[in-house]
């Protein structure tokens, strides 16, 4: 009996229940994995393995700052206001703009910063299975252990370890870039290549970083979607015409990051590199907020990077299911592949082969790579690789089971994801609302009003600039620049001025720099450090005149006492 064709109406009604369990099972395995974030969403962010708040704040901050760009057509966007006056300080660490544009219009409905920033995790989390999910039935996997690859993707033990910074999450666009390709390397298709070049420019808007260690294995997948195609012409033009328009996008959004980095000679130290580089056993260890501590956990930066045993497992399997079918051996090698050179990459500089370290010279080769002070995190591209190799492993092991049992395929998967779950991590408490009686009472200052706060961040860890993370989450209500901030580079001076100021002030000379070399006449000091320095405060009064007092701040006007300083006293 012939079959009826459904029709684009049909197949849509046929998909919609499809997409929406796709859906769901992603969002619940999200609220699982970050278990207990869903019971007070509103007041707290996960740290993750992260050991203080402040790159959690600037994340919620670099989310509020895109939304109130966004509301004057993006103007000087790059040009943030922290570190004033420095200009350009915005390309100083991912924008994560794509991540921004998503929760924008939540800060004109009065959302708490913590909520929107935790639907923008959870937001992710979801898209990572929901590609997971993609990439996988575009290998013409069965849906089954295609879904069971989205939980695994959402669960990610890489992902767990970073979730304390948010621009690290998301790896969907990674994702869309392979299905496109998997799909152009059959289809030859236009509409494939256009897919895969919008997948690489959304992983660059929300995280450069993974985009510029995934570009290498992007051309290789590119090069075997044309090796399907044996070489034609037109998909070559194709092909090449998605990579022109991905070169040209992302060279929109990186030219004024190139422009000021090149000017300022930012790079990263080997010293740096080669202690954030991973070491072998690093791959032997759970992040420091597993739930399952087999193996061992480990809390140090590199360390975590075990992509888990039944994971690992079913990806073994897979490679081997998929490298006896010629249809799927090509794409089993490559990911196979991936996983065995992200583990090398993220060796990085401690990859020593008889004195000659690869990855150095990589660093003076690929573009980008110099600025790179992270190898270990190549170890993401690896463990992204895994779930789609353990889909095929699944699909190996249910087409050995008798249908009564086909359950145990799912239990299989979910256990997978289980062992790899991270929930109970800490969380950190964020305030409902940045508004308080002195931020209010700033805002109403002229716009454009410079501040500085005392104290300021005392040492260069991370840890240390915690208090001026929260500078900046004050600013999204107040938003009159401020000399305080905190980023992944400093502007050129800048930490010996803050040493300075957090070892030294007030003495006179750096209220003159501050008042005639930088313009600043705006200081608001914590209660707490007035305590401790009325003396010196006494010393310098003619500075000070009193403008507003709370029981957390005092706000003093900088004034220039006649003949203390001179017209041209130095600018950090």
């Amino acid at each position: 009996m012939p079959t009826k064709s459904l029709g684009r109406g049909g197949e849509l009604r046929l998909a919609l229940p499809r997409m929406a369990l796709v859906l769901a099972v992603c969002v619940v395995a999200a609220l699982v994995a970050t278990w207990p974030l869903a019971l007070h969403p509103a007041d707290a962010v996960l740290l993750g393995t992260e050991h203080e708040a402040t790159v959690q704040v600037f994340s919620i901050w670099t989310l509020w700052w895109t939304a109130d760009r966004l509301a004057h057509g993006l103007a000087d966007y790059w040009n943030a206001p922290f570190f004033y006056p420095n200009p350009g300080v915005f390309t100083y660490s991912e924008p994560e703009p794509l991540t921004g544009l998503m929760v924008a219009p939540l800060w004109g409905l009065g959302v708490p910063p913590a909520l929107i920033h935790n639907l923008a995790l959870w937001g992710l989390l979801v898209l990572n299975g929901i590609f997971g999910y993609r990439v996988t039935r575009a290998l013409d996997i069965p849906r089954l252990p295609a879904l069971l690859a989205g939980v695994l993707m959402v669960t990610l033990p890489f992902i767990a370890k970073v979730w304390g910074v948010l621009n690290l999450v998301p790896i969907f666009g990674l994702l869309a870039t392979l299905e496109g390709l998997i799909r152009f390397g059959r289809s030859g298709a236009l509409r494939h290549a256009a897919w895969a070049g919008a997948g690489l420019v959304a992983a660059y808007l929300t995280c450069q970083q993974y985009a510029l260690l995934f570009a290498p294995f992007a051309l290789v997948a590119g090069g075997l979607a044309l090796a399907q195609q044996r070489g034609q012409r037109a998909a070559l033009l194709r092909l090449l015409g998605g990579a022109l328009g991905v070169g040209l996008a992302i060279l929109v959004v990186a030219w004024p990051t190139l422009t000021l980095h090149g000017q300022l000679g930012f790079t990263r130290s080997d010293a740096l590199v080669q202690a954030l580089s991973a070491r072998p056993g690093d791959f032997l260890t759970r992040p420091g907020t597993a739930t399952l501590p087999l193996p061992s956990t480990d809390p140090a930066d590199t360390a975590g990077l075990f992509p888990g045993a039944i994971l690992l497992a079913l990806a073994v399997g897979g490679v081997v299911a998929a490298g006896r079918d010629p249809q799927r051996r090509r794409w089993a090698i490559y990911l196979a592949g991936m996983v065995g050179g992200s583990v090398l990459l993220a060796l990085g500089l401690n990859l020593d082969l008889a004195g000659w370290r690869p990855f150095e010279l990589l660093r003076g080769v690929l573009p980008g790579l110099s600025e790179l002070r992270s190898p270990f995190r190549y170890a993401l591209l690896g463990q992204l690789a895994l779930p789609i190799l353990a889909a095929w492993g699944l699909t190996a092991v249910a087409q050995r089971l008798p249908p009564c049992v086909v359950g145990l395929v799912a239990l299989l998967g979910l256990l997978g994801a289980a062992e790899n779950l991270n929930i109970l991590a800490p969380t950190t408490p964020v305030p409902r609302s940045p508004r308080t009686g002195w931020t209010a009472w700033l805002a109403g200052q002229p716009p454009g009003t410079a501040v500085l706060h005392i104290p300021i961040a005392g040492g260069v860890h991370v840890s240390d600039y915690e208090i001026d993370a929260w500078r900046m989450f004050a600013q999204i209500d107040h938003h009159q620049p401020i000399v305080n901030g905190y980023s992944s580079y400093f502007p050129p001076g800048y930490t010996a001025f803050q040493a300075a100021l957090a070892q030294e002030f007030p003495t006179a000379d750096l209220l003159c720099t501050l008042t005639v070399g930088l313009g600043v006449h705006t200081l608001v000091v914590d209660q707490a450090w007035l305590v401790d320095h009325q003396p010196a405060m006494a010393a310098q009064a003619g500075f000070f005149q009193p403008l507003y007092r709370d029981p957390q701040v005092q706000i003093y006007h900088l004034q220039t006492p006649t003949g203390i300083c001179q017209s041209n006293a130095p600018a950090p």
